[in-house]
């Protein structure tokens, strides 16, 4: 007969999930009510975008249309499927400006402009400078997105440095590097992914053509709940020092044992952004009034990645504690005698 202490041990609990979706926005709200300061970064990146000069690719992007109509001139179905490709490009070819790089995704500072891609700004003439080389092109998206990534890196320390005001955060310096690496990640990982999904569905096509809409559906789903998991990366970068490695698999950890608390506040968050964005669309570029959809759409997207931040901590701590609560009673359970009658 085996006897454990398992009678006498403490019942230990793990401790109540903190922090919930709704409260980690109201978090996120007072944070920026209390210090409006914090809107700043994002207000200038877009008060630059919308009345600083543009680098234009007008040339390059007019060539590419005129390519891709020639290309299929003699084939009706063939242009009439080349045609919205076309358009996008004429389009890009007035609108494109290089600085938007600047909003560097994954981690940028956000912007409103940089999706926008105004024609014009409230001063009127803008001013406009063609870049015609593909070389000088490649190393200004380089230079701008590092810098974007930088900026983005030092804004995400400060808004961090409000959740956490006793907290180790990384150094500037190593805060910037992460942000980087995971750039250079996920630039490599999509387009790998993307390319491997039109593969795959390419060859289905080939054998069962109605099939290939559907591999390209599980991709961008498989894609989806990867974005998911590794949502809160850069937070484990800022918050606690993390490599980026570290930070992914630790993202992965919090949503794994928070799935529809994560995916409340991403979805949340998503949604209010797309709503507000909206709203803040509605003033035309030419119009001062403009400047209120830059005040709104800098307060909400603060608001958003700050209360991201408390959400993370929060449910971080949670799961630390938790485990180490399981592991406390799971050594508590092992048998410290035996005794046999």
């Amino acid at each position: 007969m085996v006897e454990s202490n398992l009678v006498d041990a403490p019942v230990l609990r793990p401790p109540v999930k903190p922090l919930g979706v709704m409260a980690a926005f109201v978090t996120g709200f007072e944070c920026i009510a209390q210090q409006p300061i914090l809107i700043l970064p994002p207000l200038l990146l877009d008060l630059f975008l919308w009345l600083g000069p543009r680098l234009s690719l007008g040339s390059m992007f007019r060539q590419a249309a005129s390519a891709i109509a020639g290309m299929s001139a003699a084939d009706p179905i063939l242009r009439e499927q080349a045609a919205p490709l076309t358009e996008t490009m004429e389009l890009l070819a007035d609108r494109f400006n290089l600085f938007s790089a600047l909003n560097s995704l994954p981690v940028g500072v956000p912007s409103l402009m940089a999706g926008r891609l105004p024609l014009e700004s409230a001063l009127g003439k803008v001013s406009r400078f063609e870049l015609r080389e593909p070389s000088l092109v490649l190393a200004l998206w380089v230079v701008l997105t590092i810098v974007g990534l930088g900026l983005g890196a030092f804004y995400h320390r400060w808004l961090a440095r409000r959740v956490a005001p006793d907290g180790m955060l990384a150094p500037a310096g190593r805060a910037w590097l992460g942000f980087m690496l995971l750039g250079a990640v996920v630039y490599i990982g999509g387009f790998l992914w993307t390319t491997v999904t039109l593969f795959v569905a390419a060859l289905v096509g080939v054998v069962i053509p109605l099939f290939s809409a559907g591999v390209v559906l599980i991709g961008l789903s498989l894609l989806f709940w990867i974005a998911t998991y590794l949502a809160f990366t850069p937070h484990g970068i800022i918050r606690y020092r993390l490599g980026v490695i570290q930070a992914m698999l630790e993202s992965a950890l919090v949503v794994r044992w928070n799935t529809l608390g994560a995916l409340g506040f991403i979805g949340l968050a998503v949604g209010v952004s797309w709503l507000t964005n909206l709203i803040w669309d509605l003033p035309q570029p030419a119009s001062w009034f403009s400047i209120l959809g830059l005040l709104g759409h800098a307060f909400i997207s603060a608001t958003v990645l700050m209360g991201s931040y408390a959400f993370y901590q929060a449910r971080r701590e949670w799961l630390t504690a938790v485990r180490s609560a399981l592991a406390m009673q799971s050594a508590a359970a092992q048998p410290s005698t035996e005794r046999t009658d």
